[in-house]
């Protein structure tokens, strides 16, 4: 077996192995939130393999965000998507980062700075409780954050609360996060909290729906 073969099953089988303990670990709780594990995390999540299947140019592509725009980036993690969204927006807009995590803002301020970025403003906070006006965004997006979220149905009605009639939430799901939820799964807890899918990508591995914020009055 060619040798670029073996090391691409390998990396596939450690990835599948890594979820299936999590997922156990997640399930009985035996996976207690450290300094050290969210470092770990952020590692991997900064991984250039990561970036050669899933960059953030090609990701974003299918989010939608545009010059101009008020985004919120819901769970950054380490910045993986920030300076790429930061650049989309461009001066015209702006870019809100907000993590339940000081540990990862941190990093993502730390790239923040070295790429000179004006148009980003971070904070620590808890998606259950978003720290916004009414109407604030005309966009928001997470990825693989929503499977993490405690009360779904509360984060939820706070993304609907702060996005402006018409404007845009879009989830992306992809294995091996050991909080995958199923596209019908994540398509339900939206729909349920007043949001309307317009656009499905991807597949049963990785996927981005985007949905519209209905003219209904906030929540």
């Amino acid at each position: 077996m060619h040798p670029a073969l073996i090391a691409i099953l390998s990396l596939i089988g450690a990835l599948f192995l890594w979820f299936v303990v999590l997922r156990m670990a997640r399930k009985f709780r035996l996976a207690p939130v450290s300094r050290r594990s969210v470092t770990l995390l952020a590692t991997v999540l900064d991984n250039p393999v990561r970036r050669c299947f899933f960059s953030p140019a090609k990701s974003l592509d299918k989010v939608g965000i545009a010059a101009g725009m008020r985004v919120l980036e819901l769970g950054p993690g380490s910045g993986f998507f920030t300076v790429e969204a930061s650049r989309r927006v461009g001066d015209s807009g702006k870019l809100y980062c907000l993590d339940i995590e000081p540990a990862m803002i941190t990093r993502v301020k730390k790239k923040v700075s070295i790429e000179a970025l004006e148009n980003v403003a971070l904070m620590v906070g808890n998606g259950e409780r978003l720290p916004f006006k009414d109407g604030s965004f005309d966009l928001a997006y997470a990825v693989t954050v929503m499977g993490e979220v405690p009360d779904k149905d509360r984060a939820l009605q706070e993304l609907y609360r702060v996005l402006r009639p018409g404007g845009v939430l879009s989830i992306s799901e992809l294995l091996p996060d050991p909080d995958y939820p199923l596209r019908r799964t994540t398509i339900t807890w939206a729909c349920n909290a007043g949001f309307e899918p317009f656009q499905k990508f991807g597949n049963f591995f990785a996927y981005v729906v985007n949905f519209r914020r209905g003219h209904a009055e906030v929540r």
